[in-house]
C-alpha cells in the first residue's frame, strides 16, 4: 500500500450556478499544507481562463482571498481547501454593447399626427 498523500480541493464557479454549500471536488496526490496557487492552476479540472479566491478564515469570519503568489501555501479552512473559481471572459466573449440614440424627429408629434389625419 502507497503512503502517498492526497487532498480534497473543494470548488464552485458562481457562473456556472454552483451552491458553494454544495461544492465539486477533485484530489490533488500532495499534503494539504504543501499545496501551493500554482498546483491549484495546473491541476483545477475544468478548461477555460478562472480567477482564483481562496477561502479564509479568521476569528469565524470567512473572506475570499486573491492569492496570486506561485509559492504561497494555501488557507486551509475545516481541513479542506476552498477555490472560488470565477470564469474569466476573452474579449470576444463579452457580449456586445448597442448603444441606442433617440430618432431625431424633423417635426413635432403633433403635427405628425395632424398631417396624417389630413384627407
Amino acid at each position: 500500500m502507497s503512503n502517498k498523500n492526497y487532498t480534497m480541493i473543494h470548488y464552485h464557479i458562481p457562473q456556472d450556478l454552483d451552491d458553494p454549500e454544495q461544492p465539486n471536488a477533485y484530489t490533488i496526490q500532495l499534503n494539504i499544507k504543501d499545496i501551493t496557487y500554482t498546483d491549484i492552476l495546473k491541476t483545477f479540472p475544468i478548461k477555460g481562463q478562472f480567477d482564483f479566491k481562496f477561502l479564509y478564515q479568521h476569528q469565524k469570519e470567512n473572506f475570499w482571498l486573491d492569492i496570486k503568489s506561485n509559492a504561497t501555501p494555501l488557507p486551509i479552512v475545516n481541513k479542506h481547501i476552498h477555490v472560488r473559481a470565477e470564469r474569466v471572459l476573452k474579449p470576444q466573449e463579452t457580449p456586445p454593447i448597442q448603444i441606442v440614440q433617440p430618432l431625431q424627429q424633423s417635426q413635432p408629434v403633433q403635427q405628425q399626427q395632424n398631417d396624417l389625419m389630413q384627407f
